[in-house]
């Protein structure tokens, strides 16, 4: 039976410390992604949100204890993650975030998770009992719009199919075995125009992305 966790409450009162046997896998294409918030920000705009959230994600995980792996082969995201990382993995061809998940798994010699890069509120806590549940077994994080925002796990292969509703396909992958972990930082991620002030509302983005002062797209 899947186990379902709903915890919002700081890592210190639930007694949540990072597994530090476990890795963390972020793949990250390029900087210059986010295509579909192109309607109200452009290519330069984007590139500096996207910045700004991989290195929100990478730090997070980082400060959490746990070893941080960038999946890469863009110059630009492998210069940036050799100096925030522990290790750079090229994402090999021909490309995309299930090649991606799979090459950074490969490396790794233990637990792992494999943490989605567009996850502005991310917290310690939040990777802590991932890395918890992956030092375990198999865990799944979905995203709001049922995607699936984090994978975890001791076994060094996972069908993994990220896309549109990935994560029934994820559950049904583990025959219903895996831990469900749902919590607002790993549920909320950057998607669609719309989320875009919905994230801001909450504090999660720099005030230095101003819609209202957005360049035309390019």
């Amino acid at each position: 039976m899947a186990r379902f966790e709903r915890i919002a409450r700081p890592a210190s009162v639930l007694g949540e410390q990072p597994d530090r046997a476990v890795s963390a896998v972020v793949p990250i294409r390029s900087f210059y992604g986010l295509t579909r918030l192109s309607p109200i920000l452009g290519n330069a705009e984007r590139a500096a949100l996207m910045r700004q959230l991989a290195m929100h994600t990478v730090d997070t995980i980082r400060y959490s204890g746990i070893r941080t792996i960038v999946v890469s082969s863009d110059p630009e995201v492998a210069a940036w993650s050799a100096e925030r990382a522990d290790s750079v993995v090229p994402e090999p061809p021909p490309g995309g975030l299930n090649a991606a998940a799979r090459a950074g798994v490969a490396v790794v010699d233990g637990p792992w998770i494999v943490v989605h890069a567009d996850l502005p509120a991310l917290s310690g806590p939040d990777v802590a009992a991932a890395a918890q549940h992956a030092a375990r077994g198999m865990v799944l994080a979905p995203s709001r719009d049922g995607g699936t925002s984090l994978i975890g796990g001791t076994g060094g292969t996972f069908p993994f199919d990220y896309g549109p509703g990935s994560f029934r396909r994820h559950l049904s992958a583990t025959r219903g075995r895996a831990s469900i972990l749902v919590r607002p930082g790993l549920a909320l991620d950057l998607d669609r125009p719309w989320d875009l002030e919905a994230l801001r509302r909450l504090g999660c983005l720099d005030a230095g992305i101003d819609r209202d002062r957005q360049s035309p797209a390019r």
